[in-house]
């Protein structure tokens, strides 16, 4: 079976489902006629037999005609209405270590963020306003699958649903950094509409069978800034679906952000993102998420 993706792109002004498989774009109900899902939610609700449909509509003729190049599809996040979004903080061995902070606990620590965030592949990113340090950070994300409470990390994997590119664009100016009580500002430096990209789309878990040692590169006009593997995560996705599980219940649609590796402009002192440059982000298996800041 070849590797597909679901996603969302805009068709005739409404957000509809998609399947991508290189670098073509199939509407779903193209596939799979009036019995297919409108939305990711219902996708969920059914997702490995909505797998299986997919993988044979695929190879009939239901897939000739049906396909539009993906360079002039314009995507949406590929996600839930309204998802809860769990943010890693410093997880990555190479990131600590670049940030000055070479002894770490082995703990997971996630932030929440707004399902305002988000923006797709393609987007324009929008400088907030008054800040002159954006950061760029590549992360792999994990989809929820079914409700996770308490689950193992034996059973976490089988919570996931599929993965997708994340970017995690992020504010360093120093006055928004630290709050005077509470230290990290999370919503002033994570928070900022429009500032995380994600997809293109979410590849099926079936697809990724290895997802703690994927490679993960971030280009910013073509020069490659990030270049790691999953494997250097602090804590694993598994360890982390685990431990957030203990504490709230994740929902079908949540996404689990794991963190990000060295190569970041804070981590080296660098040139931070000026207005025009391109963001590139590719993951092994998951494609290409590419963003433009203005």
């Amino acid at each position: 079976m070849s590797a597909f993706g679901i996603a969302r792109v805009l068709h005739e002004g409404r957000p509809v489902l998609s399947v991508t498989r290189g670098d073509k774009v199939h509407l779903l109900r193209d596939l799979l006629g009036d019995g297919a899902p409108a939305t990711f939610e219902q996708a969920l609700a059914d997702w490995d037999p909505l797998l299986d449909s997919v993988a044979a509509a695929l190879d009939t003729e239901a897939a000739v005609g049906s396909s539009v190049p993906a360079a002039s599809a314009e995507f949406l996040p590929p996600a839930v209405d309204r998802p809860a979004i769990w943010c890693a903080g410093a997880n990555y061995t190479d990131h600590v270590a670049e940030m000055g902070n070479p002894d770490f606990e082995k703990r997971a620590f996630h932030f929440l963020s707004p399902s305002t965030v988000l923006s797709g592949h393609g987007a324009v990113v929008n400088r907030p306003e008054g800040v002159a340090r954006l950061d760029w950070e590549i992360e792999l994300a994990a989809v929820i699958g079914r409700a996770a409470r308490r689950v193992s990390m034996e059973d976490a994997l089988s919570c996931v649903a599929g993965y997708t590119i994340a970017n995690d664009v992020s504010v360093r100016d120093e006055g928004r950094l630290r709050h005077p009580i509470f230290g990290i500002d999370w919503t002033a430096t994570k928070n900022a509409d429009g500032c995380t990209p994600l997809g293109p789309s979410v590849v099926p878990a079936r697809f990724v069978p290895e997802p703690g040692d994927l490679g993960l590169t971030l280009a910013v006009n073509g020069q490659v800034r990030q270049d790691s593997r999953t494997s250097l995560m602090i804590v694993d996705l598994a360890e982390q679906i685990a431990a957030l599980s203990q504490y709230v219940t994740l929902q079908a649609g949540d996404l689990v952000l794991t963190g990000t590796p060295a190569g970041t402009a804070a981590g080296h002192g660098g040139a931070y993102l000026s207005d025009g440059d391109v963001m590139t982000a590719t993951i092994t298996g998951l494609g290409t998420l590419e963003n433009t800041i203005a």
